[in-house]
């Protein structure tokens, strides 16, 4: 192998001379966001108010209240009445939760590294990653705790027993589907009860690969996916469904994932769910803290990087999402 005269300085310039913490939090949040579904913020709400300082401190999620009330007629010469004001509510969120990781890298790992590959930068890309997963791993368990009428929130991480945590005012629906019930069929009752609540229009559809197959072949699905189809993109979205827009998730799924390299396995929370129909103000998830730090261990000849993300998510209103699964089965917090 021939020695590289620059490679030794490769790894010290990308962690300690130009290292900016800064710029790469912003890489990983970014990273972070780009490798997230359940968590993205095509599908939840990210607004939040208030300082975060410790873990365990809670901060604000502002929604509006209705509060415009009909007027009635007003005739000749009469009066409107008192004018209605635009109410701003809270809901508080506790942050408890969170991911870190710590990267190590020795000096003559990276030397004997193909030129152009910083093994650093890529090993923060997977930690990225695995952070999304964590996080959609979070809103898949509020979801479940949701649907037993939990709030996932009021509970410390790694608590899974509902009796520690309080209680939401609804549930989070699931309809169960039967043999007889085509997949298709399920997206207009579910879309359908969210008109009935008069749920906002900034709607989506997270479906499992399996009924993503299922849906491919179904002539209704076929017919509709005309209308305001778009190209297949990263995060997973794949077209549009009577005006939704739709996700492929293989987090969801009741068909076990094959054992491949590089597969992610679904949630164990979501294996009874094929599908999710819900707003986007429905859940919301806070990430108010990150930060990351370069160090050089002083009994080595390694770089390092150590990085922490807090964030923590809420379910809001509980009755603008509806899960739906096989007949027979339940969540399993």
């Amino acid at each position: 192998m021939a020695f590289l005269k620059d490679a030794g300085q490769r790894l010290n310039s990308a962690v300690q001379g130009t290292f900016s913490p800064e710029i790469w939090t912003a890489q990983l949040l970014q990273d972070l966001e780009q490798h997230s579904i359940l968590s993205s913020p095509l599908i939840v709400n990210h607004s939040y108010e208030g300082d975060f300082k410790r873990g365990g401190d809670t901060i604000r999620i502002p929604h509006f209240l209705d509060t415009v009330e009909d007027k009635g007629v007003v005739k000749s010469y009469g009066e409107i009445g008192e004018a209605d004001h635009a109410e701003l509510d809270y809901i508080r969120i506790t942050v408890q939760k969170g991911s870190s990781f710590h990267l190590e890298v020795d000096s003559l790992d990276q030397l004997f590294t193909q030129p152009g590959i910083d093994k650093m930068t890529e090993l923060v890309r997977q930690r990225a990653k695995r952070t999304a997963r964590s996080l959609d791993r979070l809103v898949a368990d509020t979801i479940v705790h949701a649907m037993n009428g939990k709030d996932y929130n009021t509970a410390e991480a790694g608590v899974t027993d509902e009796t520690k945590m309080l209680d939401l005012h609804s549930k989070v629906e699931k309809l169960e589907r039967t043999a007889k019930d085509s997949a298709y069929d399920m997206i207009l009752e579910a879309l359908m009860q969210l008109d009935y609540i008069e749920a906002p229009e900034d709607r989506y559809l997270i479906i499992s690969p399996s009924l993503r197959k299922e849906l491919l072949k179904d002539p209704q699905f076929i017919n509709a996916s005309f209308y305001g189809g778009q190209p297949v993109i990263p995060t997973g979205h794949i077209g549009q469904i009577l005006g939704v827009p739709v996700y492929v998730s293989s987090q969801l799924g009741t068909v076990k994932t094959p054992k491949k390299p590089l597969v992610e396995a679904a949630i164990d929370n979501l294996r009874n769910v094929d599908m999710f129909v819900g707003a986007t103000n429905c859940v919301s998830v806070v990430i108010p803290h990150a930060e990351m730090a370069a160090y050089k261990p002083e009994k080595k000849f390694t770089d390092a990087i150590k990085s922490r993300v807090h964030y923590d998510a809420k379910i809001v209103r509980p009755e603008q999402l509806i899960a739906v699964g096989p007949k027979g089965t339940s969540p399993s917090p």
